[in-house]
């Protein structure tokens, strides 16, 4: 391996440690603006990612019991960030979905975020944009293998 290649994979890995470490007291800071904690705040951004689900599909995609999502609904809910919606077809199903108040939060704590990241990603090209989306793509798969392998770890102690 060339220094100039050692070099830039250090650089890479240092930037992307220190772009999860600014992620993280970012989503921290919205937490506590919200007044809700970092896991009520994950719930949030798959609602907001995927629309309305059951409470089984947010558990799952969470990584949470069945029982500490329904305390986390409860939670949400009486801060005014969720509602349950029964199925017009199946009553007997529920859907999460956000609230028209928790739309406006998210677009006040992300919407400049989202529009300064829209005019960094217009510097780039559509070839450049397509690998850093396979770079990421990639990246997210490898850490939810290892996810996979800490939450075996733990199973075993």
């Amino acid at each position: 391996m060339s220094s100039n290649r050692r070099v830039l994979l250090e650089e890479l890995f240092t930037e992307l440690r220190l772009e999860q470490e600014a992620t993280r007291a970012f989503d921290d800071a919205a937490a506590d603006l919200l007044g809700i904690n970092p896991t009520d705040l994950r719930c949030l951004g798959v609602l907001d990612r995927r629309g309305p689900v059951t409470a089984t599909e947010l558990a799952r995609e969470a990584r949470l019991t069945t029982g500490a999502t329904t305390a986390l609904i409860d939670r949400l809910e009486r801060a005014g960030y969720v509602r349950r919606v029964r199925d017009e077809r199946d009553r007997r199903r529920v859907y999460v979905e956000l609230t028209d108040r928790a739309r406006e939060e998210i677009a006040r704590i992300w919407g400049p975020l989202g529009q300064e990241g829209q005019e960094v990603a217009a510097r780039y090209s559509d070839e450049e944009l397509a690998l850093i989306v396979e770079y990421l793509r990639t990246s997210r798969e490898v850490l939810a293998k290892h996810l996979e392998r800490l939450e075996s770890m733990a199973k075993s102690r």
